[in-house]
């Protein structure tokens, strides 16, 4: 164990001791002036396999999509490009955008129908696929059949045809170099947030405004788009594609390469690569039947020594904090204060047999912090669930600033004007704190896949900016000295907090916030009640669901209260305090306790008192 130990602290020390990107330039380029033959030809492979690892990290490291049949998009490329060359001498540089072009249709339609399944489903989906590809072009006249197609020549290059493995390797080597510099935009961009973010939590990055169904398919498009440059340079290496080059076993290969270097890392892919195709050919001089059998154990011992791979992703997450802070105005809409912002008319939610909510109204107007309360189970949160589009409600109508949110889904609900909290600070735990911001801004961000990937002056500056709105809405909640920690390092009252800035990143007009005090000491609620405060004066509708009441009633100028999925009564906080229906429904008083009640009906709190009763009822 000693050992493991000591090999798990050099790995570790090495990010600090060796500048990778240097080191890594230096043997890349004269590999193949010292190395034979043999060995430039295993360094080809190893660089086919970084291209491919660097495509399935996309599907697998990053968007978190279990994809068993990888090796189908690989077909593909090759295929497109052996059947262009092959069979109607096509240049090859031609066939290259091509092939992306039919591997990223693939990619599409095998990853939209799929989106909605999960884990074990969608790998078995991804398994067929890939198996339907290989039996598919098995079968086919165009193909080749069980043959293949033969590749008659080489790639020409101004006049230079490349056929020696060393130009081959050269080749290689700059396609991996430009996959892994677009894939490292892509990540650091918006888009890879969103794919963290979906892997992490869908419902949840649905929530706060990612379209999860739009990014996960874009997540299979780009995996596709680099599968198909991998095919398509295979082609040409080998000089023939056949089924027996895209079975099972190939996508198992490239799934390795992830996962012995590191989901979700870019460094981790080349190592996990030179693992998966470099260490059988070492072995190969001890003949096939221990070599395949030391090379399983070396695969169990690497995943036992480091179980996050040879080189996980980033130790500390992420975009850095920026120096300077930039506040977003509020966005417009015709709504004056005070008039309604927020209406809902006769919502009804029926769970088959089950009366969620039964035509409910509620009027909010902007500017206000209502209170919406009733005991546990009442439909409090399947209100804040119907409103922003997580389920669709049976009946009745929602409108924000005049424009009807009914059948919209939660993100499009985002980009509308309203964002929301959950029950539990449900964060994006492996991303950084200044990460789960900035995704929080995704319905804001306007760059697409081309600008991110080739990093546009307007996508830098577009970063820039959410760089310092994250910075102002962490100063605003008093986050900042915590940005680059994982969320799940926070405390509970500041992973709270956290919540509310990510809610506020997307600049709402309104925002829900579904028990917001719920496990905090008396300390953490005095704090949350004044940085409520502060949300409402910065001119955002604060709508909330709370079981304190001493909380509800010192801080919402009106107070909802909701029974058995219907609205019971409203008003403000001391004439509900007052009505005798929420004494008898929600406060649970019992009939041996009313001569403890004032004089004057109350239960002690008037409209000067500071205090007002906890809830001893439905908690």
């Amino acid at each position: 164990m000693r050992g493991i130990s000591g090999l798990t602290g050099l790995l570790d020390s090495a990010r600090v001791k060796i500048p990778s990107l240097a080191v890594f330039a230096v043997v890349l380029l004269a590999f193949p002036s010292i190395a034979d033959e043999y060995w430039t030809d295993v360094g080809v492979k190893v660089l086919l396999y970084v291209v491919l690892g660097l495509g399935i990290n996309v599907v697998v490291g990053y968007a978190g999509l279990l994809d068993l049949g990888y090796s189908a998009f690989f077909a593909v490329g090759g295929y497109t490009t052996a059947i262009l060359v092959g069979n109607y001498g096509v240049n090859w540089w031609l066939t290259l955008p091509i092939a992306m072009l039919v591997a990223a249709i693939g990619g599409y339609l095998i990853g939209y129908p799929t989106l909605r399944l999960r884990s074990d489903y969608l790998a078995i989906v991804t398994l067929g696929f890939g198996e339907i590809v290989r039996v598919t072009a098995n079968n086919l006249e165009f193909t080749g059949g069980p043959d293949g197609v033969i590749l008659p020549f080489r790639p020409v290059l101004f006049g230079y045809e490349l056929a020696g493995t060393q130009s081959m390797y050269y080749l290689v080597l700059v396609i991996a170099l430009v996959v892994g510099l677009g894939a490292t935009s892509l990540t650091r961009s918006k888009i890879g947030r969103s794919w963290e973010s979906v892997r992490e939590d869908e419902r949840v990055a649905e929530a706060v405004g990612v379209p999860s169904i739009r990014v996960k398919a874009l997540a299979y498009v780009v995996g596709g788009v680099i599968a198909g440059v991998a095919g398509a340079f295979f082609a040409t290496y080998i000089g023939i594609v056949s089924p027996t080059s895209f079975t099972f076993l190939t996508s198992v290969l490239i799934l390795l390469v992830v996962l012995i270097g590191g989901r979700g890392s870019l460094v981790g892919v080349f190592l996990g690569a030179l693992v998966v195709q470099g260490t059988p050919e070492v072995l190969r001089s001890i003949g096939d039947e221990w070599r395949i059998f030391l090379f399983a154990v070396v695969l169990i011992v690497l995943m036992f020594v480091r179980p996050l791979g040879l080189w996980p992703a980033r130790t500390r997450r992420g975009a850095r904090l920026a120096q300077s802070a930039e506040e977003p105005p509020l966005p417009e809409v015709g709504v004056a204060p005070g008039e309604p912002l927020l209406e809902v008319r006769g919502l009804t939610m029926r769970f088959g047999g089950l009366l969620a909510l039964n035509d409910v109204d509620i009027t909010v107007g902007r500017g206000e912090v209502l209170g919406v309360i009733g005991p546990n189970g009442a439909g409090k949160t399947t209100v804040f669930n119907c409103v922003t589009g997580v389920v669709r409600p049976t009946a009745g109508k929602v409108v924000l600033g005049g424009e009807s949110l009914i059948g919209r889904h939660p993100h499009q609900v985002v980009q509308r004007g309203m964002a929301r909290t959950f029950q539990g600070a449900r964060l994006f735990s492996d991303m950084s704190v200044v990460e789960n911001v900035l995704v929080g801004m995704t319905a804001r961000m306007n760059s697409g896949v081309l600008t991110s990937l080739l990093r546009l002056p307007a996508q830098r500056r577009e970063e820039q900016r959410a760089g310092r709105q994250a910075r102002y809405w962490l100063d605003f909640v008093g986050l900042s000295d915590k940005a680059t920690r994982f969320a799940r390092e926070l405390s509970y009252g500041d992973q709270r907090r956290l919540d509310i800035a990510r809610a506020l990143a997307s600049n709402p007009l309104v925002l829900l916030l579904d028990e917001p005090a719920a496990g905090m000491n008396p300390s953490e609620k005095a704090d949350l009640m004044e940085l409520i405060g502060r949300i409402r004066d910065r001119g955002v509708t604060v709508v909330l669901i709370e079981h304190d009441m001493a909380f509800v009633m010192g801080l919402c100028e009106r107070v909802l209260v909701i029974e058995t999925g219907a609205k019971l009564t409203e008003g403000s906080p001391y004439e509900v305090q007052q009505d005798p229906r929420v004494i008898e429904a929600y406060l649970g008083v019992d009939e041996d306790d009313e001569g403890d009640e004032d004089a004057d009906g109350d239960l002690g709190a008037g409209p000067d008192d500071t205090t007002a009763p906890t809830l001893t009822k439905g908690q």
